[in-house]
């Protein structure tokens, strides 16, 4: 008798049920970790102190985490998901334990650097493994609650943590995490079942690809970390960064083409669906995080909210993305085609942003809510399209490796969005300014370093001027993020779809299951 095509095919319901839950409670977590420690922050330096590292608490844990995740995907493939994501798992619980036992800055930031790799590796292993476990509609079905796992611990992290720090210590932020990772341990390491494909063990691992992608990739995100805010884009330490790194990458590419198990598998971009699906994943987090960075600063540098009620100015932006991707993944599970969700989804955003840019203090109230909500629908319908444009143009074998992809891309999309959209703002910040002030006034460019602060202290004659060029500025990103959108709208229309009931064959896999 065949072996079933998907996992789910011989799962019964309770262990597929209970496996969907403790995979769902992973994303939770990996999410909610890098909500949940901000508003710790403070009190973190004031206990541990080493207000220069500050950063590094946050740093630590995007460098690793995204440098492991195309090797938790290849090793997923290699070696099983199973283990890789009890592995990760672990690693995740251990070091989670360990940062709340921390008793210096190092430490706390070398620690935060190991739960990143569990981190990294769960996330990518668990998208992999949906790739697996569920059809193609059944997958388009359930991104709406990914969705809303996510929107959940962007809400609620700050939230708790926030209660956590105040009420116990920072050292909590840490600790509640425990029990919740624990019984999604529990959970996997009964229910779900070992799968392995092909012979690739017999393959010498690509040791070259692990070290060069590793080190390539965090020394490129060091510098785009650094750039426009540590240390100008031209000092010599950004610059090194930079080029040392793409340095790296290039030869990690050479080592890939010659590798008998590449770690990326530099045919996957011969194949176009792959290739325009990881450009429009780098355009939809590059939108999604300068919505996520600048919005809250444009309801509180340009319309004077408070930092309490600029984070209610995101819910119209929250609920129509969870609304938008449940009615998307719904209706692709349906006719089983993503496409035209896509290029909607894109042409949506690039509207949104249009329209932001032209915002300013003098605008109708509703423009922006109904700007949030337009940005919302498109970028939440973006969503499910991504993750299964790369499944169903992959073979099971190397779904781990694709689906790892698809999160890097994101990663790098996140950390490239942040770093260039806010270069911009601090260069057109100042000749912003400037251009607003009566004639006669000047101000020094090391006093427009902060404009919330300069916005709270300044004399009232200025202040006008600040919010002007605040809002100018942000025209200039909010414009930019517009071609961004533009830029996925464009390969969204030249996407070569598969019909998801028509994806490759895949090879059976080998599995054990229980039935419930």
């Amino acid at each position: 008798m065949a072996a079933p095509r998907y996992l789910s095919d011989e799962m019964g319901r309770r262990q597929l049920l209970l496996t969907l839950g403790a995979l769902l409670l992973c994303i939770f977590l990996a999410a909610l970790d890098s909500s949940i420690v901000a508003n710790a922050l403070p009190r973190v330096i004031a206990e541990l102190h080493g207000f220069e590292l500050y950063a590094w608490v946050t740093t630590g844990y995007l460098l690793s985490s995204t440098a492991v995740t195309p090797i938790g995907g290849k090793l997923g493939d290699r070696y099983g998901r199973k283990p890789m994501l009890i592995g990760g798992v672990s690693v995740f619980l251990a070091a989670t334990l360990l940062c709340g036992l921390a008793q210096s800055m190092p430490q706390l930031i070398a620690l935060r650097a190991l739960q990143g790799i569990g981190g990294g590796v769960l996330t990518s292993t668990t998208f992999a493994i949906m790739g697996q476990l569920l059809k193609p509609a059944d997958r388009a079905r359930i991104s709406g609650l990914i969705t809303a796992v996510f929107s959940l611990a962007s809400v609620v992290g700050p939230v708790v943590g926030g209660y956590l720090t105040d009420v116990f210590s920072w050292r909590a932020v840490f600790y509640v995490n425990l029990p919740i990772v624990l019984a999604a341990l529990l959970v996997l390491w009964r229910y779900f079942p070992p799968v392995q494909y092909g012979n690739s063990r017999a393959r010498p691992i690509d040791y070259g690809g692990v070290v060069t992608s590793m080190a390539g990739i965090v020394l490129v995100l060091l510098g785009l970390s650094w750039g426009g805010r540590e240390y100008a884009w031209d000092s010599p330490l950004v610059v090194g960064s930079l080029t040392a790194g793409v340095a790296l990458l290039a030869l990690f590419l050479w080592l890939e083409g010659r590798a008998a198990d590449p770690l990326l598998p530099l045919s996957l971009f011969r194949n176009s669906v792959v290739a325009i699906s990881s450009t429009n994943s780098l355009a939809q987090s590059m939108v999604q995080i300068s919505l996520a960075l600048f919005v809250p600063l444009y309801a509180q540098g340009v319309l004077g909210t408070s930092a309490t009620f600029s984070g209610t100015i995101m819910l119209p932006l929250l609920a129509s993305m969870l609304v938008s991707n449940l009615a998307a993944g719904m209706l692709i599970a349906h006719i089983g085609r993503y496409k035209g969700f896509a290029i909607l989804g894109f042409s949506l955003a690039t509207s949104g942003f249009v329209v932001m840019s032209r915002l300013d203090a003098a605008s109708p109230p509703p423009v922006l809510p109904v700007s949030l909500i337009v940005l919302g629908a498109g970028t939440g319908m973006i969503f499910p399209t991504l993750t299964l444009s790369y499944q169903s143009a992959v073979s099971f074998g190397e779904l781990g490796v694709a689906t790892a992809l698809n999160q890097f891309c994101r990663s790098i999309g996140s950390t490239l969005g942040a770093a260039l959209f806010g270069s911009l703002l601090i260069l057109r910040f100042t000749p912003e300014v400037q251009a607003a002030l009566p004639v006669g006034i000047s101000l020094d460019v090391e006093t427009l370093r902060d404009p919330l602060a300069l916005l709270e202290s300044s004399p009232d004659v200025l202040q006008s001027a600040m919010h002007a060029g605040l809002s100018g500025a942000l025209h200039w990103v909010f414009a930019a993020a517009a071609l961004v959108s533009l830029t996925g709208l464009l390969g969204s229309v030249l996407w070569r779809e598969i019909p998801m009931r028509q994806a490759p064959a895949r090879p059976a896999p080998s599995f054990s299951a229980v039935r419930e």
